[in-house]
């Protein structure tokens, strides 16, 4: 119908044709040429399945704008003539409309009404305040854009102003400055000594060239000069202007191709030297031993102790890490991210969402779209339209922080096609990390924006780690523990390893750090736990004899007592807890809570990591106890909330992309992880080994043993006095086989498949429940069975195995 009636009002022909022709010219007048561009447009978004509500509405608006071109057309071209005259006003509009000399029939609406009524000059100015405030109303430009967008050379010219008159003044102050110094120069030497080049310098202002001048056979000056150095060089006028006029800039209206240029440009982070820094901290922290030796003044001692830099921990030096990769950058960076940021604004703008772009950040793994939302814009219609952005991007997922601390901002997190690694190693050599004063400081990754990301144990105090497999738990945990090699000694502080799955800690067994060989077994690592709440009521008695508050406090008071040893630090990792958690529930889960709640101040910490983030692997009271947690990928968005207590972990990318949420800040902050190989891991520890032996603790051995669990179900299989003991037995085991086959649990259950009374049925209800079969009480719903059809196999054939041991002994 557009094209149609494009044609129709363009080319006159004949017959039917030309009346068309007329009538349409005659309606619209000049402005006759519009009203195919509103129909085609109606069109368009007809074809885009947008919503008839939407259509009518624009349709209208275009009809408005074209009664009010229409009757601007006939105010401006007919204003000084007397309309009383006019026999047939319609009829005239119509004519002149036809021969495009008017604003047409449609005129009569707006136009004659206002030129009757105010005369031209007042109906030419309503009429164009009205056609300014449509424009503005139909494009959602606001008036402080549009005077923003006028007044933009005047601010520019007033700012390069303004630099001009600062770079003058900084100027003037220069040549002060010089001038006081010849002239206190001048007073210190000699009438009939020469002035050194320093005080000839001015002489040379007249030169653009920063050539050094040499001076001609003068006597050396003793002034701090040296006749091999240069004088100094003369700095252009045009230079000290140039270098303050690039400051405005920044403080000019956002500029999409600037802000792009800055994501995709952005140098990566510098590498010290190999010779400057080799091993992290190492200068520094080898003079902590030598102590002794210089506060000793008797010469004896001072003999007997020089040997001792033999046992100097010597760190390892990062050159055994993975030198880090270069960061994608270039013109087709640049034209991605600026095609995703249109694409972006597009999508919004096609869901009637008004947005703009303020600030773009490119991460290792994720760009951040920082967009502010026109007024009255919901942020809830932003981050409901998460979907439809992922699929204009053609991305696998996007993820939207709705606001983002600290900025009047909505954060849309797009995957990059184009992924930079992020080492160890440029984590560990950087300025943050080699300035860290706790020994606990261990490098996590890098953020959106690409800053280093740090965390400390010691003020976390205690950490989860959790995700699915291949999100990159273990190297989380791993660069973690390599952290903390790289940057405390044996003597500083000690670390207990849980690997349940015999894979992951296994390769540290050796090392010096170590208190005991890596715990392998369950029922050991229960033990070991138990260990670790002795060891710190063993350190609360003795702060408390000592007069102090906590670790700190002890190793000042150690340091100026003689013979007071220091306590190191102990960090417990435990790789896999849900594996703990089915071996010995009930102990493993008290333990942790205790060292959660108490150990902080004793210095020890732990460090929790778990592929299966349920409910009844992280406790409530683990959770509570906590309060430091990593979300790498996981299955499903429960997960995610039982991790962080929000949604959105369910969305990572994997490979590290994690949601890191330490004790104190609001939201989680996404960090792309470091990654740190196995090989790497290998040769740090082959390093230790060579520099330091392993000395294992046997004491603490030796109470591990002795503090290991029970094993689930071995309550039942020990001899009882009672007579009906096997019966109670048999019958439990048949219940344990119903409620695994029913998937729920309850007194009433147990009646009507094994015809049991209700007294007996609930005592074996509570026996399930101490085995850790069923779960506990919860009203008027049934328990909630805890174990799999696959463990009560295991199960099962278990106590069929110790049975047939038992016979034998029966039978002598």
């Amino acid at each position: 119908m557009g094209v149609l009636m494009l044609f129709m009002s363009i080319i006159e022909g004949s017959s039917a044709w030309l009346a068309l022709h007329n009538f349409v010219r005659g309606l619209f007048g000049i402005a006759v040429f519009l009203v195919p561009v509103i129909l085609i447009y109606a069109a368009i978004m007809i074809a885009t399945d947008k919503s008839e509500k939407a259509v009518a509405g624009k349709v209208i608006q275009g009809f408005i704008l074209t009664a009010l071109i229409c009757g601007t057309v006939f105010i401006f071209m007919y204003g000084n003539e007397d309309l009383s005259a006019w026999e047939n006003i319609p009829q005239r509009l119509y004519d002149t409309g036809v021969t495009l000399n008017g604003g047409g029939f449609f005129s009569i609406i707006i136009g004659v009404p206002l030129l009757m009524i105010f005369g031209k000059v007042g109906a030419s100015i309503i009429i164009l305040v009205l056609l300014f405030v449509f424009v503005m109303l139909l494009t959602n430009i606001s008036l402080i854009s549009f005077l923003g967008f006028f007044g933009k050379p005047f601010k520019k010219a007033g700012e390069a102003m303004k630099a001009a008159g600062e770079s003058d003044a900084e100027e003037q102050q220069r040549r002060a400055e010089e001038r006081a110094k010849q002239q206190k120069t001048a007073k210190k030497l000699p009438p009939n000594e020469p002035l050194p080049p320093e005080a000839r310098k001015p002489k040379l202002e007249n030169i653009d060239i920063p050539i050094p001048v040499e001076p001609k056979s003068q006597p050396t000056v003793d002034s701090g000069c040296n006749d091999d150095m240069p004088a100094h060089p003369v700095e252009s006028p045009k230079e000290a202007v140039a270098e303050p006029k690039k400051e405005p800039a920044k403080k000019s209206a956002v500029d999409l191709d600037a802000i792009i240029k800055k994501a995709a440009g952005t140098p990566p982070p510098t590498t010290p030297p190999a010779d400057a820094v080799s091993t992290v901290k190492t200068e520094d922290k080898p003079k902590e031993p030598e102590k002794p030796v210089i506060e000793d003044e008797n010469g004896q001692t001072m003999l007997f102790e020089k040997p001792e830099p033999v046992k100097v921990y010597k760190y390892p030096p990062t050159s055994l890490l993975n030198a880090p990769a270069g960061r994608a950058s270039g013109e087709g960076m640049e034209t991605e991210l600026k095609n995703s940021a249109d694409t972006l604004v597009n999508t919004l703008k096609s869901f009637g969402v008004q947005t703009r772009i303020v600030d773009i950040h490119r991460g290792p793994s994720v760009t951040r779209y920082e967009l502010q939302p026109s007024a009255g814009v919901k942020i809830s219609k932003i981050t409901g339209l998460a979907d439809d952005i992922a699929l204009n991007l053609a991305a696998a997922g996007v993820r939207i922080e709705a606001p983002i601390p600290g900025k009047a901002a909505v954060g849309i997190e797009v995957p990059n096609k184009t992924k930079d690694m992020v080492t160890l190693r440029e984590l560990l050599e950087s300025e943050e990390f080699r300035n860290s004063e706790s020994k606990l400081t261990f490098a996590l990754g890098r953020d959106i924006a690409g800053k280093t990301i740090l965390g400390d144990i010691a003020k976390m105090p205690h950490v989860i780690i959790a995700g699915t497999t291949g999100s990159g738990k273990s190297v989380c945990t791993n660069s973690i523990i390599m952290s903390i090699l790289f940057n405390a000694s044996p003597d500083e502080v000690k670390l207990l390893l849980i690997d349940p799955k015999m894979v992951e800690f296994t390769t540290y067994n050796g090392i010096p750090h170590l208190l005991v060989p890596v715990v392998t077994d369950p029922r050991k690592a229960a033990g070991a736990l138990n260990w670790a709440v002795q060891e710190m009521l063993k350190r609360y008695k003795l702060f408390a004899d000592n007069n102090v508050r906590d670790l700190k406090g002890y190793n000042e008071m150690a340091k100026e007592t003689e013979d007071v040893a220091p306590l190191p630090q102990i960090v417990i990792a435990i790789d896999e807890l849900a594996d703990l958690m089915m071996a010995a529930s009930n102990e493993v889960e008290d333990a942790i809570c205790r060292l959660a709640q108490m150990a902080r101040a004793a210095g020890m910490h732990l460090i929790i990591a778990t592929q299966r983030p349920t409910v009844d692997v992280i406790t409530g009271l683990i959770k509570a106890n906590i309060p430091s947690r990593i979300a790498l990928t996981v299955s499903s968005q429960i997960d995610s909330r039982t991790i962080i207590d929000v949604a959105g972990a369910e969305k990572l990318l994997g490979n590290g992309d994690m949601l890191y949420n330490p004790q104190g800040i609001p939201k989680p902050v996404r960090v792309q992880g470091c990654f740190c190989s196995t090989k790497e891991v290998e040769k740090v520890v082959a390093f230790l080994k060579t520099e330091a032996q392993a000395d294992y603790d046997d004491k603490i051995i030796k109470e591990i043993e002795e503090n290991l669990p029970a094993v689930k179900g071995e309550k039942s299989s020990e001899p009882s006095s009672s007579g009906s003991a096997e019966q109670v037995d048999e019958m439990v085991e048949k219940a344990i086989e119903v409620v695994v086959e029913n998937g729920q649990a309850s007194t009433s259950l147990l009646q009507r498949k094994l015809k049991l009374g209700y007294a007996r049925a609930a005592r074996i209800i509570d026996e399930l429940e101490e085995l850790g079969v069923v779960g506990p009480f919860e009203g008027a719903k049934p328990r909630q069975v805890l174990i799999s059809r696959e463990q009560w196999y295991e199960r099962r054939l278990r106590v069929q195995s110790e049975n047939t041991e038992d016979a034998p002994n029966t039978a002598e």
